[in-house]
């Protein structure tokens, strides 16, 4: 029995720390250190020093990741389809008929339907506002509000300006809630696994 905990520490290096042992946890350290080794408040001391082992900590798997609440924008009881939209890009996708990316339009408050238009990962701001006006206004018309993630293209000072002028409310995540562009993400997701 090891008298004092300088000696107590020097075993749990031995049986938990050294190359041939590997870290093996409170179980087994325990279970090797017993067969030699006893003393009042063992199998404490062990977990103790397990917990503690900045090794240990550094390679457990992570088995419940911090998941952030869901901040959801709740529609309006008067939305009308198309009048709050989601918009993002899929992009570095292989190119076809001349377009590598893809930018989504979901309709975020009624439906959930979904608009796919074929572009480029270089366009801008303008380009998005031509591409817009061509494609969805023809048949949706103008939204009163827009959620996008904190793409160049939709923070640039033309984005901005097109959508004060039209008084359009423009709602961009901030890196610390990327939970509120939920709906654009999962659209992404199940066009990336179609494709």
């Amino acid at each position: 029995m090891p008298g004092d905990e300088a000696n107590r520490w020097t075993l749990l290096k031995v049986y938990h720390d050294a190359l041939s042992a590997g870290h093996p946890g409170v179980v087994k350290t325990l279970r090797a250190l017993v067969c030699n080794y006893w003393w009042p408040g063992v199998r404490s001391f062990v977990q103790n020093y397990v917990k503690g082992c900045p090794s240990c900590q550094a390679g457990k798997a992570m088995t419940h990741p911090n998941k952030p609440l869901l901040q959801p924008i709740t529609p309006t009881q008067t939305a009308r389809p198309f009048s709050t939209i989601a918009m993002d890009f899929i992009v570095k996708l292989l190119l076809s008929n001349g377009y590598d990316s893809i930018l989504t339009i979901t309709d975020h408050d009624c439906t959930k339907a979904v608009i796919l238009l074929p572009c480029n990962e270089d366009m801008d701001a303008l380009g998005v506002a031509k591409l817009y006006l061509k494609n969805v206004f023809p048949y949706v018309g103008i939204p009163m509000k827009v959620i996008s993630d904190r793409d160049p293209r939709f923070t640039s000072r033309l984005f901005r300006e097109v959508c004060e002028l039209l008084k359009i409310k423009q709602n961009v995540s901030s890196a610390y809630h990327p939970q509120m562009d939920g709906q654009s993400e999962k659209t992404n997701q199940h066009v990336k696994t179609a494709l």
